[in-house]
Formats: C-alpha cells, sequence, structure tokens
C-alpha cells in the first residue's frame, strides 16, 4: 500500500539488513485461537518490502485485548512479503500478500490457513493485491504488474480463469488495485501511472466500459446508498529523485449507474496515504487525507476542518495515517497510524462521534482492517460446534408470517416449474404456514401484482441501532430485471402480539420525489370466465390487466381461495390493497423485457444495498429509514413486525406482471 514501490525503495535498501534481523522471531508452536462469539477486528500489517515481516494482529473491542503476529503463532509459518490487503467472508479471511505472490484463505475462527493461491498455480498472477468476492464460488484478484485481473475459486482456491484488462504498460506496471461491486458490475481502480477505472461485468467476466479521470493513481474506492462511486487518487508522487503527476489528490464522485463523473474536488497535498471508507448507513464518507474528513454523500465540497487530526510527534512532525475502516455493526472508525513507516504502527478507535475510545499497538505498516462476529459453540471441555449457516438463518429468520394477501399473478398459486404453492381451498392459517415452509428453505414467494403483500414478525424486539442494516431480505434481483417491494415496519405497542398497530414505511431513494406515490388503492376484479385476464382500476385513474399467462401457469385463475373477496356497489367481486406505488419503469423491446433497479431501499431490486453483507447476497435495511405518514422520520426504538408489498403495476408480454418475490426476512446481528 506503499504510495509508490519506487518512491521507497532506496530507504528500504538501506535499512533492509536491520529489518531482516528484526523479522528473525523465535519459532512458535502453533497456539489456539479462537474468535468466540463477540465481535473481533483483524488488522494487517503490510511490513516493509522485501523484508518478509507482514503480520496480523487480532483485536477484541470488547475487552480491548491485542494479540499481535496473530497468522504466525496460530499456523507456525510468516504470513509472507507486503501484506497488501485483506478480505473476509462467509468466516474466512483471504489475505493478498504481494510480494510474496500468495493470496491466503484463513478460518476466522481459529486464524489457521484453509488453503492458499499461489502466482505458480496461475496463468497471469505476480503480485496480488486486492481480493473481491464475487460469489461463494467465484472471486476476483488485481495485480501490480499482470494486464490480467486473475479469477479463482474462493472454497477450493484454484484458478479459473483471467480477465484482460487492456491497460498500456507504463513504467513496467499493469496495476489494477481496489475493487467494489454495484449490481453485476464490478469497479477496479488503476493505480500505478494510471488514471483508469475498469468496469467488469461479473456475468461474462469481461471489461466492458472505462472511466478515465482527471487526476492520477486512483487508489480508494467506496458506493454510498444512492449508488454514487466515490474514488480519492493520490494524484502521483514527488521525491528528491524523481516526480510524477500533480502530487494533488482527487476525490470524485461518479455515477455507478451511467458512470458520469458528478463531482471533481481537488484535496491538499497527502503526506501519507489517503483511503475511503463509508458508515454502515453508507450515507456518510470518511476521507483520509493527512487528517480524517466526515461528509455527508450529498456534500458539494470537502468540510473546512478535520473531523479527526493524525497525531503529532513530540517535534511536532505528523504521523503518517495509513489506512481506515469502520465497523459495518457498530459504526465506530479505525484509523491506521504508521508513524515513520519503520517501527510498530498505532491503530486508534473512534466512536461516530469522533470519541477516541482506544489505542493499540500492532505491526508495521497497518493498512487494512477485517471485522469478524464470532460463531456460537458450546462452552465446556474441548468440545466446540460452529454454527453453520443454515443453524444462523433459522435463529434469525422472522418466527411467523401473519398474512400472505398476495395480488393476482401468474406465479402466485400453482406455478408450472415449483407446482402447486398452496392446495385449493386452503385458509390463511394454512397459506401463512406454507409461506413459512419456504422460507426456511429459502424457496420463493410470490406477492403477485401491485399491492399484494405479506405479514411477519419476529419473537423479540429487533433494535433500531440508528444507521446501520438490521433487516435483511431476500429476493431474486438481476440488473435487467428487478421487481421492486416497499418496506412497512411496525412495533408491538399494545403489547398483544399482533402486527395490530401502526405501519412505518421505510423510505427507499425514491420517497419523496415523482418517482413515488403515496396513499395509493388499486383494485382487481374476479373475472366470471376461467383462462381470464383480471382487470384493475385504482384511485389515481388509472386502468389496467393482470395478463393470464398459459405459458407459465394453466390454472383456470389467478384469484387466489384464501384471500378475502369484496363485493363493490356494483355487486362485482373484488379487492382492494393500499399503500404506495413505484413509478413503472419496464420496457419491452424487440422481444425483450428491461426493469431496472431503483438505487436502493426496496426488496427485490438490485440497488446498492443489495451486497453480499453477514447473510450472504441479499438486501440490506435500515429501520431508521421508517418515517411517519407526514415524511418526518418516526425514529423508531425497535420493530416487531415486516410489511413487503409489490410496488408497481407494469406487465410485460413475456414475463406478465411486475410481482415482487421474497425468499426470507432475518434479523441482522
Amino acid at each position: 500500500m506503499l504510495r509508490h514501490t519506487t518512491q521507497y525503495l532506496s530507504m528500504l535498501l538501506a535499512v533492509v539488513g536491520l529489518l531482516a534481523a528484526c523479522a528473525d522471531l523465535e519459532p512458535y508452536e502453533e497456539e489456539h485461537f479462537d474468535a468466540g462469539k463477540g465481535e473481533s477486528v483483524w488488522v494487517l500489517c503490510e511490513g516493509n518490502f522485501n523484508s518478509g515481516n507482514a503480520s496480523i494482529s487480532f483485536y477484541d473491542p470488547a475487552t480491548k485485548a491485542v494479540r499481535n503476529g496473530a497468522f504466525q503463532r496460530a499456523n507456525d509459518r510468516k504470513l509472507g512479503d507486503t501484506g497488501q490487503s485483506i478480505t473476509l467472508h462467509n468466516g474466512v479471511a483471504y489475505v493478498a500478500v504481494e510480494n510474496s505472490g500468495i493470496v491466503w484463505s484463513i478460518d476466522a475462527q481459529t486464524m489457521r490457513v484453509k488453503g492458499q493461491l499461489l502466482a505458480s498455480d496461475t496463468e497471469h498472477m505476480i503480485n496480488p493485491r486486492f481480493v473481491h468476492i464475487v460469489s461463494d464460488m467465484k472471486a476476483y484478484v488485481t495485480d501490480l504488474y499482470a494486464p490480467y485481473i486473475t479469477i479463482f475459486n474462493p472454497q477450493t482456491m484454484t484458478p479459473l480463469g483471467s480477465i484482460a484488462t487492456e491497460q498500456p504498460n507504463l513504467m513496467g506496471y499493469n496495476s489494477t488495485e481496489q475493487m467494489v461491486q454495484w449490481g453485476d458490475f464490478v469497479f477496479v481502480s488503476c493505480w500505478c501511472y494510471s488514471r483508469n477505472i475498469l468496469v467488469i461485468d461479473t456475468r461474462t467476466d469481461r471489461l466492458v466500459d472505462t472511466i478515465t479521470l482527471s487526476s492520477w493513481q486512483p487508489k480508494s474506492m467506496t458506493v454510498d446508498a444512492a449508488g454514487g462511486l466515490w474514488v480519492i487518487t493520490d494524484g502521483g508522487y514527488a521525491t528528491e529523485e524523481a516526480s510524477f503527476g500533480e502530487n494533488l489528490p482527487h476525490l470524485y464522485r461518479i455515477d455507478a449507474a451511467t458512470g458520469s463523473i458528478e463531482l471533481d474536488l481537488t484535496l491538499p497535498a497527502d503526506d501519507a496515504s489517503v483511503g475511503l471508507a463509508m458508515n454502515p448507513a453508507c450515507d456518510t464518507l470518511y476521507v483520509l487525507n493527512n487528517d480524517v474528513y466526515r461528509m455527508p454523500i450529498s456534500a458539494a465540497h470537502l468540510p473546512t476542518e478535520p473531523f479527526i487530526l493524525a497525531p503529532t510527534d513530540s517535534k511536532g512532525t505528523r504521523h503518517k495515517l495509513y489506512g481506515i475502516s469502520c465497523d459495518p455493526w457498530t459504526g465506530e472508525l479505525y484509523v491506521a497510524d504508521a508513524v515513520d513507516y519503520l517501527q510498530a504502527g498505532s491503530i486508534y478507535r473512534y466512536s461516530h462521534k469522533g470519541e477516541r475510545l482506544d489505542v493499540f499497538r500492532v505491526g508495521i505498516n497497518p493498512n487494512g482492517f477485517a471485522f469478524y462476529r464470532g460463531n456460537t459453540h458450546i462452552e465446556g471441555g474441548e468440545s466446540e460446534k460452529k454454527e453453520t449457516e443454515a443453524e444462523r438463518d433459522a435463529r434469525l429468520l422472522v418466527s411467523r408470517v401473519f398474512e400472505y394477501m398476495p395480488a393476482p399473478g401468474h406465479q402466485v398459486n400453482g406455478y408450472s416449474i415449483t407446482g402447486d404453492f398452496i392446495h385449493a381451498g386452503a385458509s390463511m392459517e394454512e397459506a401463512c404456514e406454507r409461506v413459512m415452509e419456504h422460507f426456511r428453505c429459502q424457496y420463493m414467494v410470490s406477492l403477485g401484482a401491485q399491492g399484494g403483500y405479506l405479514i411477519a414478525g419476529f419473537d423479540h424486539n429487533v433494535v433500531n441501532r440508528n444507521g446501520t442494516y438490521e433487516l435483511c431480505i431476500k429476493g431474486n434481483p438481476f440488473n435487467y430485471q428487478s421487481e421492486p417491494g416497499i418496506i412497512w415496519v411496525s412495533m408491538d405497542e399494545n403489547g398483544d402480539g399482533l402486527p395490530n398497530d401502526t405501519w412505518y414505511e421505510l423510505a427507499g431513494s425514491e420517497y419523496g420525489t415523482d418517482n413515488e406515490t403515496l396513499d395509493y388503492a388499486i383494485t382487481y376484479y374476479k373475472p366470471t370466465a376461467p383462462h381470464s385476464d383480471i382487470r384493475w382500476t385504482d384511485n389515481q385513474g388509472g386502468e389496467g390487466i393482470v395478463p393470464y399467462m398459459a405459458a407459465w401457469n394453466t390454472h383456470d385463475s389467478y384469484w387466489q381461495d384464501w384471500v378475502p373477496t369484496e363485493t363493490d356497489a356494483q355487486g362485482r367481486a373484488c379487492r382492494t390493497y393500499y399503500g404506495s406505488r413505484l413509478r413503472d419503469t419496464h420496457t419491452f423491446i424487440d422481444g425483450v423485457t428491461h426493469e431496472p433497479p431503483f438505487a436502493w431501499g426496496y426488496v427485490d431490486n438490485l440497488g446498492s444495498d443489495y451486497f453480499n453483507g453477514p447473510l450472504g447476497t441479499r438486501g440490506y435495511y435500515k429501520i431508521s429509514q421508517a418515517v411517519r405518514s407526514d415524511g418526518t422520520p418516526a425514529n423508531l426504538p425497535y420493530i416487531n413486525f415486516v410489511k413487503v408489498q409489490t410496488a408497481q403495476t407494469g406487465a410485460s408480454p413475456n414475463l406478465g406482471e411486475i410481482s415482487t418475490e421474497v425468499y426470507g426476512i432475518w434479523e441482522v446481528e
């Protein structure tokens, strides 16, 4: 992570003998590590180039205990030369050690090595920099020299191929660096001697676009809740021996959907490293540039005063802040201090208000963090039982479905691929239990057309943690096919255990814009003949149909037996649904339906909040987004019930009605 290898090479060679001597440690017997059930923080320490003294420190925020050199102590081997990055996914940490040409996979619970990917095992990998997990079976790793991004299987640590970056060789480098994902696309910064951000389509593993910046050497990236891609460059470098670029960092905000640059800010020259971090709600950005700045994602300029000042030594010399990250659960900020690049570094831990909570020493040049919450285990003796993913899902899943009230739709009953979902003549109670059976297996439950909904509840209070993700809801969105559902939440204010209290909408990206209609009502009319479309009207003067789709579902009708039917003033059998509506955005061109996602805040919608998080690739949502009927924040202390409701009225000839699909609703610990 040094600003440029050549920038410090002469200095490093001068001290390499001393550092190598310091790195000659006595052999350890393998120590037992157990992350326990609480949270732990891994700190990756880069070490010095050509010294083989990279390391990992293990920190317990609850007790403030630190175990330095944890990797070597747990495995009786050294991590390697120049630890570049650390990525944690599904209880496994992936550590790229650049100059050793290796990517480790490490069990986050025990710190024991699970596997490794060596440069010699691949066709193109030379100096691995950053790892990005695309799915459980596919990951990317960038490179300092190779004009390729290597693809590998993170479970088996075997190579799967590569992606040609098509970037010119500049001064011996074909550098690719950090990666972030938005929808199906991974954005890749090109660091050494470059101005480019690459766009990779994860469905085809191909380079599909390049964004060129005005400043040199894009270093760090993150994505906000509104789909803004933030990029900070270091601007190049200037030393007594040589210079490149203007040495003026820039901060950019780029529309992740279009690739257009929305904001370009010139920052003061940086004496240390640059970096970015996002708070758990993804609405506040932290900028590392000499000091640490904090700004809302809507800001048009950097704050005039730092949020956190870099420490100074007794002579007034500024310390070299070298890394920054935000705890995804607590929102606490961790800042790495390289001090002088030669001695043990320091880590500063701050609350979200900027209050220093702790400071502790680690290895040389700390540059990265990973946050882990340990598995539950059986206490006593040596017998431990790690909680499986299935057990964790079951523990965090809603405990009951109270209402399943789908609107008409061809996937609600008798869906041809999965067979009859709910039998003819079923009661509401039977329908709700069938939904819970699907949730336990993570099978699809369709809500039908606009207004269709389900209500589920937890057997405890889900506490509002003021900005972090507390809810997780899984759908099946694609970049070309999102079917957004609006989320409503409720507290059990009267204490009767039933969802009969006030409902609050979770405001998504379109709330308060022309794209959303509040106080919306839609009425469906029961067909009088089999195999018929179902007609609807709404309180906005609109009308349309839910088309009968024999290719998908050959049942006589999409009118559900267990959903109550009303009679209107004309004596027609009907049912009316109330809620909010999102503007229909689907298109049907040349036989292809495209249903683009909204930016964030909706179920079954591939927005920026549908990502690979603590419970896997699902949508993550915040109770703090709840609003009252007048649009003011509800400030709920907790919730007990969740309602998900289809939010669009569109239909297409080949796919039928837009209908939100739900595979489960979980609490995020």
